[in-house]
């Protein structure tokens, strides 16, 4: 080995499995071969990384020239040959001494290594130690290992961390309707759930519904207002209605603030609307309106400044002024139609905009500041817990909750415990009462809030101040959380608490540890919020005005439909039944792989074709990896038990490239597993099977199966039946399904 195989990830970092047991019995033999060569290795690291070499499975070792560095600069510091020199200097003549006497070193522990009989060769070269193994005997271990752990292959001893993990995830909200950008919170907190009790760590997934707050209220308030008696049959369609009712109510008690908007905007954005309009108003003005309101408005648009309403003597004249608006704004998307080379009309923003609240301009803007009033009356119904409302509330959540749990059924997320937002309020409360009490909070500005930076004694500003409670003793987001996380410890006695909630929330959840710190739990130092950004489409971000956030069952279904269409067409035999099967396998698994298979401090471009690629890095690629292998082992006509049943009788022999790069990644299995659990990252397993499912087709067309002769033929199956398996465990620890057929 020339060089320090410097490109490779070290071995030693991922614990578990054949590959951990071989390099814990390389380094254990290292440590004993420098204690007799008079070098006392202490605590320092054996550095063992893979072998670069094509065809040989084994270590390579850079500890010889780590230990000669650190000899020859004592030396040479000893003999005084150092003083006076520079860093680079010193540098140069250490490294002149160091390569002789880490050859020396490195041959040293070669010979007591070769000595052992546990390794197929060792060998020294230029100060690095090279140690290969059986081949054969490794490769029997592995299929052992692999056939007889089964479904838990990959998987540390079930709770041997010593760790309770809580894992909150899926925080959906009753009287919404869930999204495509919710389903990355899903995806990822399955996934690292999965992943965590397949580490070793016992791990509790639960779940925290937003059933209050001002979204509840005001799909209430419209439905009571608008909709009540329409409801859909079927308590499943039910929960979506609700949905569309909050998004109805929200464009209700916004209209106002919309319109504004719009014209703000125009105004700054537009010379040529203004001077067009600054027309149209006048002539609005001596002809239909007179008084200071026309003048007002006149004025602003002139000047471009914000148009209020509190400043209109008659806020109604927006009404009578609005059509002038679209007028002027359809005349320039006519005019830019015709100078445009190709002719094509199309509205630009401004107008759509306008067109779509012209449609309700003249029945809702004279109506807002009352449902505004209705709106606050409905809270304090909440607050005052009002029989009928509370009634209503009950029923309806029943409604979001039957939908929400469907969802959760579909894409895996199960609980160990649901808490609600409406159940933690008076907790909150207390908690805030407490903090106050302690002084841990205090009131400012009438607000009871905590000085964070104060508290922790900070200069530096860094956690600020955050609001616990209302002025008028209604709950914030805080209140509850700080009431929630202290029932986690005190009642569930977790040692770790993971919110798993988009990037926004990142100084928020820090916010809540330090003032759960500073009321005692130190396990509150442990909490950890795993963020993740947000998920857009190839057209651009998802955004509600844009009207281009498609629905969670919406996406389900389309993909649903791609799947059902590509199943079809690639295996036109398959019974109706078992092709829809498949295809719900295939769609659910292409959207958890998609929301997996970025970091998440990166944001996710959610493109149904590349996210059902049979070809690409997506999930169809591996599950069809999974089916190859269940296909060849089916016209075999061997299980995985007949496998196990004779694997001291098989000849495993000279491997190809293809063969041991193969079981190389099955063996690494089980490290990367645990490294996941440690980081909490599902990344490292979808970059996993990806590659596994890679060096697959790599073995596939390169190493004929069924058509060789034996030995090679059960050498051969009995790899691709641990292929099979670990292609099966990793995808389960993704939540994602792995067909049999496809």
């Amino acid at each position: 080995m020339a060089n320090a195989p410097t490109n490779q990830t070290a071995s030693s970092s991922l614990p578990g499995g054949i590959i951990a047991r071989e390099e814990r019995a390389a380094a254990d033999a290292i440590r004993a071969a420098l204690a007799d060569a008079g070098v006392e290795p202490g605590a320092r690291t054996i550095d063992l990384r893979p072998l670069p070499f094509e065809g040989t499975w084994g270590s390579a070792s850079t500890i010889a020239r780590m230990v000669a560095g650190e000899l020859v600069t004592q030396e040479l510091e000893s003999s005084g040959a150092l003083e006076g020199l520079s860093k680079k200097e010193t540098k140069r003549l250490v490294n002149e001494k160091v390569g002789d006497r880490a050859q020396e070193l490195a041959a040293t522990v070669a010979d007591s290594l070769r000595t052992t009989g546990r390794f197929t060769t060792v060998e020294a070269v230029n100060g690095y130690i090279n140690i290969s193994y059986d081949t054969s005997s490794m490769t029997a271990n592995l299929v052992r290992e692999v056939l007889t752990a089964d479904a838990t292959y990959g998987h540390a001893t079930p709770g041997s961390r010593r760790q309770k993990v809580m894992i909150e995830h899926s925080q959906l909200n009753t009287h919404k309707a869930a999204h495509v950008g919710h389903l990355r919170n899903i995806c990822l907190g399955v996934a690292v759930t999965n992943i965590s009790e397949a580490g070793g760590f016992t791990t509790m997934p639960v779940t925290y519904i937003g059933d209050i707050g001002r979204h509840v209220v005001r799909c209430l308030w419209c439905y009571s207002a608008f909709h009540e008696g329409e409801e859909p049959e079927g308590n499943a369609s039910r929960g979506r209605w609700l949905g569309e009712i909050y998004a109805e109510s929200v464009n209700r008690l916004n209209f106002r603030k919309d319109v504004l908007s719009v014209l703000h905007r125009v105004t700054q954005e537009d010379e040529a609307f203004v001077e067009a309009v600054d027309k149209m108003l006048k002539n609005l003005w001596r002809e239909q309106v007179e008084g200071e309101d026309v003048a007002y408005l006149l004025g602003r648009i002139t000047s471009q400044q914000e148009i209020k309403v509190e400043d209109l003597r008659d806020e109604n004249v927006l009404v009578t002024f609005w059509p002038i608006v679209g007028e002027q704004l359809r005349s320039e998307a006519e005019m830019a139609a015709v100078a445009a080379e190709d002719g094509a009309s199309a509205p630009n923003d401004h107008l759509a905009e306008w067109e779509q609240l012209n449609i309700h301009m003249a029945d809702w803007w004279p109506q807002v500041p009352t449902w505004i009033e209705q709106e606050h009356a409905t809270f304090q119904l909440w607050e005052k817990k009002d029989p009928a409302f509370v009634a209503l509330w009950e029923k309806t959540r029943g409604w979001s909750v039957d939908e929400l749990k469907e969802i959760f059924d579909e894409f895996g997320a199960h609980f160990d415990a649901w808490f609600w937002e409406s159940a933690i309020e008076d907790a909150g409360r207390q908690i805030v009462r407490e903090l106050l009490e302690r002084g841990i909070a205090e009131i400012s500005d009438g607000l009871p809030v905590v000085k964070i930076d104060e508290r922790l004694g900070l200069e530096k500003e860094t956690y600020h101040t955050l609001p616990i409670l209302r002025s008028d003793g209604t709950t914030l987001y805080s209140t509850k959380d700080l009431a929630l996380t202290q029932e986690k410890f005190e009642e569930y006695g977790v040692d770790q608490s993971i919110w798993v909630v988009d990037v926004r929330q990142s100084l928020y959840f820090d916010q809540i540890t330090k003032i759960l710190e500073l009321y005692g739990f130190e396990q509150a130092a442990n909490s950890l919020h795993l963020s993740y950004e947000f998920v857009t489409l190839p057209t651009g971000v998802i955004s509600s005005r844009k009207g281009n956030a498609p629905m969670l069952e919406d996406v389900r279904n389309a993909m649903l439909e791609r799947a059902r269409a590509v199943i079809q067409e690639k295996n036109p035999s398959l019974p109706a039944e078992q092709q829809q099967q498949i295809a719900q396998d295939i769609a659910i698994g292409a959207i958890k792989y998609v929301m997996l298979a970025r970091d998440g401090n990166k944001v996710i471009v959610f493109d149904p074709d590349e996210a059902l690629s049979f070809d690409g890095h997506a999930a169809p690629y591996i599950q069809y990896a999974h089916a190859r292998a269940c296909r060849i082992l089916e016209h075999a006509g061997v299980t995985d038990g007949a496998i196990l049943g004779m694997i001291d009788s098989i000849e495993f022999g000279q491997l190809q490239p293809e063969e041991l790069s193969l079981l190389q990644q099955i063996a690494e299995f089980p490290g990367i597993v645990q490294r996941a659990a440690d980081e909490h990252r599902p990344l490292h397993i979808t970059n996993y099977v990806y590659e596994l499912a890679r060096r697959f087709n790599d073995f596939y067309h390169a190493c004929p199966v069924l058509q060789s002769e034996e030995p090679v033929r059960s050498a051969r199956l009995a790899l691709v039946t641990t292929t099979r398996t670990t292609l099966r465990n990793g995808l389960a620890l993704l939540g994602i399904a792995a067909p049999r057929q496809m």
